[in-house]
């Protein structure tokens, strides 16, 4: 009765299901340029990721558990968000969504992207209800769908139907663009959802990542490093939590492709600050700033095929294949193209046939 309960109550809201646009953006280099701030939120073991911009708009991703509304609330006042313009739901896990009822009586919300996961708790039972007495506009968030946040760009690239037995591959994945910055959030997916993001051709080098899973060895493998190649990573974990998050392995692949890790168990809530050609990185429990350099900007053209090989051994594979996924971060090798691997020295992998 409870799944049905579920399902009664998604069939609702997305019968005022809202259709998203992709939107124009851009940026410029002024005094009066648009500043888009990147809040990753310390909500202890938790996801609530606020992005605002300096000319009113506002998307807030995750909620922490129920404990961390009052910190989501106050740092969305602190923004100076008279309004939420999207709320996404990554997945119905209580350390997800636990803090949305609250923040949705504690601030309007123009509209909501949900997974459409059916996930029989009473936390997320007590979410939907909420949305469906506040009439707010409910979607189901897909890849393809994009949609404008004042000058910055939102593209979702996961999930596709039909959705993955497992909540965390459920996950809505998003990229925010503004102008050259870019940031990953990868909710908690894990190597399978990981891979077929690879195969989709859907990944692209990205200035920042939300860490998948909180650092879990579940996800962040090597393949899928190598592809969007972030300048910082950021990692959520409560403090001394129980999961191990994060994990000695993750760190390790991290390190080997030279991001830059900030993690919320140890600086904070972290702030990323952009103008679209320079960024800087603020952090809770650092007295200054650090700022970063100017990153070269994201290509808009796409990667091109890339291929993955071991120093271990002489063969090299597609991105999917399931020996990439073995491969450690230290040993990893990435081509430009098949002839530069074969130019090494490579030979194709028989099972994937590159």
């Amino acid at each position: 009765m409870h799944l049905k309960r579920m399902r009664t109550l998604l069939s609702a809201l997305t019968a005022i299901l809202l259709v998203f646009g992709a939107g124009a953006f851009g940026t410029v280099q002024s005094e009066n340029a648009v500043l888009l701030t990147v809040s990753v939120i310390d909500v202890g073991q938790g996801d609530s990721i606020l992005i605002s911009t300096s000319d009113g708009h506002a998307m807030l991703v995750d909620g922490g558990p129920a404990e961390a509304s009052p910190k989501v609330l106050e740092m969305i006042s602190k923004a100076g968000c008279g309004k939420i313009d999207v709320l996404v739901s990554t997945h119905p896990h209580a350390d997800h969504i636990g803090g949305l009822a609250r923040v949705l009586d504690g601030v309007r919300v123009d509209r909501v992207i949900d997974s459409g996961k059916v996930h029989t708790s009473k936390t997320y039972e007590g979410y939907l209800e909420k949305i469906l007495a506040k009439d707010i506009p409910f979607s189901l968030g897909r890849a393809g769908s994009s949609f404008a946040l004042g000058p910055a760009a939102v593209t979702v690239l996961w999930p596709v139907e039909p959705l993955a037995e497992n909540i965390n591959d459920c996950s809505i994945v998003v990229r925010v663009t503004y102008g050259g910055f870019s940031v990953l959030l990868a909710g908690d997916i894990e190597e399978p959802s990981e891979q077929a993001l690879i195969k989709a051709g859907s990944l692209s080098p990205t200035t920042a990542l939300k860490v998948a899973h909180h650092g879990s060895d579940t996800s962040t493998t090597a393949a899928f490093l190598g592809i969007v190649r972030p300048a910082v990573a950021i990692i959520t974990a409560g403090a001394g939590n129980s999961y191990g998050h994060p994990t000695a392995s993750v760190l390790a692949r991290l390190k080997a492709s030279g991001a830059k890790v900030y993690r919320t168990d140890l600086d904070g809530t972290v702030n990323i600050k952009t103008d679209g050609k320079s960024w800087q990185i603020e952090t809770e429990r650092d007295d200054g700033s650090k700022a970063a350099p100017t990153p070269a900007p994201t290509p808009t053209g796409g990667t091109g095929q890339k291929y993955y090989g071991s120093k271990s051994s002489n063969v090299f594979h597609y991105a999917w294949c399931r020996y990439v996924s073995n491969i450690k971060a230290a040993n990893l090798r990435v081509f430009n193209s098949r002839q530069e691997a074969i130019n090494k020295g490579y030979r194709p992998c028989q099972v994937c046939k590159p």
